[in-house]
């Protein structure tokens, strides 16, 4: 666990900025005549005096007539009625004719007259990513097309791409369209109609759809490589397969979007009618979106009770239900806002769990965290531009962001793998040191037992000597015994072997280090007191003095003999912290890469040493310091005593 001190504001802006991007295009949009100052129509009439489509497009949005149960250029009636004054965007079921509410599915006409409109260029008229049917006439012209037109619902059948035709404006001061529209389920023109450049619009819609596929590709990359990094860093378990299954239903609910359902829907889809597959998007989102406890689960380590994911399995299956049984008409007009609003209880759910347990966060769970919101904002955005909620083109916003969010994750998973080869590392070292540690103790001890063993044969002898120098003494034959005591004294001589602490491990490591440095020559120093018990456990206590000595040693002997050769260590306890500091004499040379001391050693075993006593103490919340000039290289080790 890795505790961030800014965890708490991370968080909060984190939700800050979910509703900022999810909200601000929403609120561009309703101020966008505000801003634009573009023309709105009024009462079925528009004056487009001060547009110039040379420079871009401009959106028919306001009030339009509107002819229910017709269709006034394919197939006219005699003398037909304006039924209603109708907002565009907006959908015909919120209106109602003869007391009754329309219905979520028929067909029907909108009629505007564009008024100031002086352009000799050809132009066209469309709705982007609309996903009804419908035929739009300018003058009578048909501009563009999307999908089949019925009046029998059963032969509706809609595409969310639109086939378009250039047409060239008479010099008539005014001009009149008429866009026909048939649907099963999304009743009305929830999306605004766009009046521009025929050729801008055209070259537009090939470089988005340029954009479009290398996008697709760029995500299809980045979730093969989230995949191999998540299939490199997770056991094999059962459990496992949540990520490659949300990202399978990413890439279904990418291709639901108005962008990819008219390429996939012949391929995949069976050549469904855009409008059947809204039970899907809705099903594929409710995944998604419970597949987030998953995501925070094993990545941010917020444990969810088996109560917690059952209770929402329930939840959002009742959503689902509701949306599946509820009348269209019904759910068009009382529940269309209601049911995806009530999905995101999940996402405030989330946020305040992880926020509740901020301080339990691993390593990189606030970024996991960050990456999650980027789900949730791509399909709140994306379901407020297919219902018309927004005038900016957000139809790649989805796809962007869940890219990012495949090569965030992917970047987590990486870092997992490198933390697992570092433990890895650490616990090779660990396992290496505890058998050094042992050979160690073997040979510390066996130096022991070999002085235990003369003292044992002094002993034995020790009545005999007594004898002869007894009897010599008596004759008064003192140089005999002067010569006899000083061959007995250099026979029996020893070296005294220090006792350098009470904790019998660090003793026996350091007493190694001690031989190893009186065999070559080189001048050893020790002044430690560390106590029998100590915070650390005796396989990190191995790590930290092990390495430590170990380089300390090699250092030396890499030196020229003539030199001043020498080995230092301290240990105390101060102010409530373990200090450690072993201090060596060097050539004077060291190989830094990246901030990190590279070793001289030969081997690939070798080079981690500094790093494991970096990880060990971080472990215990301590901190390694490393000092060193031309001649001195210093390591100290400061760890809390608890």
């Amino acid at each position: 666990m890795v505790k961030n001190k800014h965890g708490k504001g991370i968080l909060i802006c984190g939700l800050i900025l979910m509703l900022l991007l999810i909200y601000l295009p929403v609120v561009i949009t309703h101020f966008y005549h505000t801003i634009t100052k573009a023309p709105v129509a009024i009462n079925g009439t528009i004056n487009l005096s001060t547009v110039a489509l040379d420079n871009g497009k401009t959106y028919l949005d306001g009030k339009w007539e509107f002819y229910w149960n017709n269709l006034l250029i394919s197939q006219p009636e005699q003398f037909p009625e304006i039924n209603l004054m109708m907002d565009v965007p907006d959908e015909w079921s919120h209106y109602m004719m003869n007391g009754k509410r329309l219905p979520a599915g028929g067909f029907g006409s909108y009629r505007l007259e564009l008024t100031g409109l002086i352009y000799d260029k050809e132009i066209t008229l469309l709705i982007p990513d609309f996903g009804g049917a419908y035929r739009v006439f300018i003058d009578g012209l048909l501009t563009s097309e999307s999908g089949i037109i019925s009046k029998e619902a059963d032969k509706i059948f809609t595409v969310p791409k639109a086939d378009l035709y250039p047409l060239t404006l008479n010099k008539a001061s005014s001009h009149v369209v008429v866009i026909e529209v048939a649907t099963t389920r999304f009743s009305g023109l929830y999306m605004t109609p766009i009046l521009g450049d025929y050729d801008q619009i055209v070259k537009g819609n090939i470089n988005r759809s340029a954009i479009r596929f290398i996008l697709f590709g760029i995500a299809l990359f980045s979730f093969f490589l989230l995949i191999a990094m998540y299939a490199m860093s997770v056991r094999r378990k059962l459990q496992s397969f949540w990520l490659p299954l949300m990202i399978l239903f990413i890439l279904i609910r990418i291709m639901l979007t108005t962008e990819f359902y008219s390429f996939w829907q012949p391929i995949l889809f069976f050549n469904l009618s855009y409008e059947s597959t809204n039970e899907l998007m809705y099903f594929t989102t409710f995944v998604l979106k419970y597949l987030l406890i998953f995501l925070v689960e094993e990545q941010c380590h917020i444990v969810f009770s088996k109560r917690e994911k059952i209770g929402f399995v329930i939840y959002y299956s009742m959503l689902y239900l509701i949306y599946l049984l509820v009348p269209k008409d019904i759910y068009n007009h009382y529940l269309s806002v209601y049911i995806p609003t009530l999905t995101y209880i999940l996402d405030i759910y989330l946020f305040l769990k992880i926020y509740r347990g901020r301080d339990k966060l691993v390593k990189f769970g606030i970024v996991v965290f960050l990456g999650a919101i980027l789900v949730i904002i791509g399909l709140a955005i994306d379901s407020y531009y297919i219902n018309g909620k927004i005038y900016m083109n957000m139809s790649l916003t989805m796809m962007i962001l869940f890219i990012v969010f495949s090569f965030i994750m992917s970047g987590v998973y990486a870092s997992r793998i490198g933390d697992l080869y570092d433990d890895f590392t650490v616990s090779s070292s660990r396992l290496k040191l505890a058998n050094n540690q042992i050979a160690m103790q073997k040979e510390y001890y066996d130096t022991l037992s070999g002085q235990m063993n003369e003292i044992r044969e002094i002993k034995h002898d020790i009545s005999h000597f007594i004898g002869v120098m007894s009897h010599l003494a008596e004759e008064g034959k003192f140089n005999s015994l002067r010569m006899f005591l000083y061959e007995y004294c250099e026979k029996v001589k020893m070296d005294q072997l220090p006792l350098f602490c009470q904790n019998n491990i660090a003793n026996s490591i350091i007493g190694y280090y001690f031989l190893r440095a009186k065999e070559h020559g080189i001048h050893f120093e020790s002044r430690c007191f560390i106590s029998g018990q100590t915070t650390m456990s005796d396989s990190d206590l191995c790590i930290v003095l092990g390495n430590a000595l170990d380089n300390a040693i090699y250092a030396c002997r890499q030196m020229d003999p003539s030199k001043v050769r020498f080995v230092s260590i301290v240990a105390e306890t101060m102010k409530g912290r373990r200090l450690i500091k072993v201090k060596n004499s060097f050539q004077g040379q060291l190989e830094i890469n990246d901030r990190r001391y590279i070793s001289a050693k030969a081997g690939n075993s070798h080079g981690h040493g500094i790093r494991n006593i970096e990880k060990v103490v971080e472990a215990y919340g301590g901190l390694v310091k490393i000092e060193h000039n031309d001649k001195v290289f210093t390591i100290m080790v400061a760890i809390p005593e608890i």
